[in-house]
């Protein structure tokens, strides 16, 4: 098949699988994880929402399997970036973080703990959402390996013919992928130089450095169409362009970037809180009142859009060329 009609393909997967994703996650899921108090927001530690939380994380995993088995001729990320768009549709109906802040007035620095330590589980649920991507991929491999995609080419991975159409791992995007490498001190295969930890290393340090950079000069209000919107446009731009710069074949670089920005936003607000300060939440900066599932989920979707992007531009300049030679 050739190079464009394969990329239109995908395209098309995508876009279908993470429409369809929101719609269900949107109408069905996200009234569903509403609390009795509609200003309550979709927060699951602080509010001892355990059980809430649990199903959040189930429904992720089966929209995961399902997004996984209509993108099989995309790559791997696909199937991750159609899961998170309609996680977003969970951010979309909860309230602003504000009512929180009143809850816990003169005690912002153990929430922000708190937001933290559900940073972290939301990192255990993608983690095992990718895991039920590759499972999901690797068996529809072995059953219809014609209509697998057929892998990564250009400055970011080998070509598609070394791969061939059946390769389930292709593109492997866990980072226990990612760590594995690192540490086996690989080289990346077709890139400009460097192993691929450096090359990854530096993909994900770019990505917070503008990501940051970028959520503070748009995020100018803690409504909820705003927290949501500049997350996601952020992450987008930011991993699009580290990405061009440092092509790393794993998708895990460009997730973890929003990860690790929240924790460092909410560090930083719990340092600067000023709990003796009557109304201190008022005084809680606007990059810090987005939800953890924010994080998660628009900012994640973001930037695997911008990974996502950005390989199929590595692609099809390195298909364009070959196609020259």
């Amino acid at each position: 098949m050739p190079y464009k009609r394969r990329h239109l393909l995908e395209k098309l997967q995508v876009e279908l699988a993470a429409g369809a994703a929101l719609a269900v996650m949107y109408l069905a899921v996200g009234p569903v994880l509403g609390w009795w108090d509609p200003e309550w927001p979709t927060t699951f530690v602080p509010s001892g929402a355990f059980a809430q939380m649990a199903g959040f994380a189930a429904t992720v995993w089966i929209l995961a399997a399902a997004c996984a088995l209509v993108t099989v001729s995309s790559r791997p990320e696909g199937a991750l970036l159609a899961t998170l768009v309609g996680a977003a549709g969970v951010s979309l109906h909860s309230s602003p973080i504000r009512t929180i802040f009143w809850q816990h007035e003169g005690a912002l620095g153990l929430l922000f703990g708190m937001l933290i330590a559900e940073v972290l589980l939301l990192v255990v649920v993608l983690l095992v959402a990718e895991m039920v991507v590759f499972v999901v991929r690797t068996g529809v491999a072995r059953w219809k390996p014609g209509w697998m995609w057929r892998g990564r080419v250009g400055p970011s991975g080998p070509s598609a013919r070394a791969h061939g159409d059946s390769e389930p791992g292709a593109g492997l995007t866990l980072g226990g992928g990612l760590l594995r490498t690192i540490l086996a001190r690989k080289r990346l295969p077709g890139a400009t130089g460097g192993r691929v930890g450096v090359v990854s290393v530096s993909c994900l340090g770019v990505s917070v450095l503008i990501g940051a950079i970028l959520l503070m000069l748009l995020m100018q209000s803690s409504h909820r169409g705003q927290v949501v919107f500049s997350l996601f446009v952020s992450f987008l731009l930011a991993v699009m362009i580290a990405h061009q710069k440092f092509p790393t074949p794993f998708g895990a670089a460009a997730w973890i970037s929003p990860i690790l920005t929240a924790i460092v936003f909410y560090l930083l607000a719990a340092g600067a809180s000023m709990e003796t300060v009557p109304n201190s939440w008022t005084h809680v900066p606007f990059y810090a009142r987005a939800l953890p599932v924010d994080w998660m989920a628009a900012g994640g979707a973001g930037a695997v859009l911008g990974f996502w992007i950005s390989e199929r531009i590595h692609e099809l300049r390195h298909m364009e060329n070959e196609s020259t030679e």
